[in-house]
């Protein structure tokens, strides 16, 4: 019965590609009820022990943006940033790979609708096989599948951005993205040091200042406030 749930629940992940807990509930139902949040987890643990071989996991992000968390299916070997758009045309992957590249220069790692009809690095013969129905069609998908969320008419990295994409943004982006000093987990939003400006996560900046006043990167007394 156990490895039949665990089926269901990896398929419906993998069908998803990112769940907030009550997109969870909604469509695990009786699955989520029976078994609560806390053996979901333990499941997916489970899960991931037969998931690492084939460079697959599961994954439960909180999304800082939208204060969410979410359960991420992703990929975790490494490839180009267009690595799972293989059933996309052409011109879709370089829109993906391009939307990525500008996103993560910017300093709130987001993008407006109009910015998106106009992307200035993609050619003309791209733009071509790109019209602004086909874009925004684009968009929705991969906000379905949880690489961006919308948010206040820009769209952000998604929590499966955040997954599958930490290593190729800390790689090609360095000077913009890096690992929370606590957890070793790519930080974007989040808080940091007034001093040194060293941005970590707020939850693991909170846990840490339970044990100690100053901050893990500079040593200097931690100021900045954690509402």
């Amino acid at each position: 019965m156990k490895s039949e749930i665990k089926k269901i629940f990896l398929q419906t992940c993998m069908n998803h590609g990112s769940l907030s807990l009550e997109q969870i509930n909604e469509v695990l139902g009786p699955m989520w009820q029976t078994y609560g949040e806390a053996d979901v987890k333990n499941l997916v643990k489970e899960i991931n022990v037969d998931l690492k071989e084939l460079n697959q996991e599961l994954k439960f992000v909180k999304h800082p943006l939208v204060e969410q968390e979410f359960l991420v299916y992703g990929l975790t070997f490494e490839t180009t940033a267009s690595k799972i758009q293989h059933h996309y045309r052409e011109a879709d992957q370089m829109y993906f790979a391009k939307l990525v590249e500008l996103m993560a220069v910017q300093d709130d790692y987001g993008i407006s609708w109009l910015e998106m009809y106009n992307l200035p690095s993609l050619t003309q013969t791209v733009k071509k096989n790109l019209p602004k129905m086909h874009i925004q069609d684009l968009i929705k998908k991969w906000i379905d599948q949880g690489y961006f969320i919308e948010k206040d008419d820009k769209i952000y990295f998604g929590p499966r951005m955040l997954v599958e994409y930490a290593n190729h943004l800390k790689t090609h982006f360095s000077e913009y993205i890096k690992d929370c000093s606590l957890c070793k987990n790519v930080v974007l939003w989040d808080i940091k040091c007034v001093r040194c400006e060293v941005k970590v996560h707020k939850e693991c900046i909170r846990t840490f200042l339970k044990r100690k006043s100053n901050c893990p990167s500079c040593g200097e007394l931690w100021t900045t406030a954690l509402n």
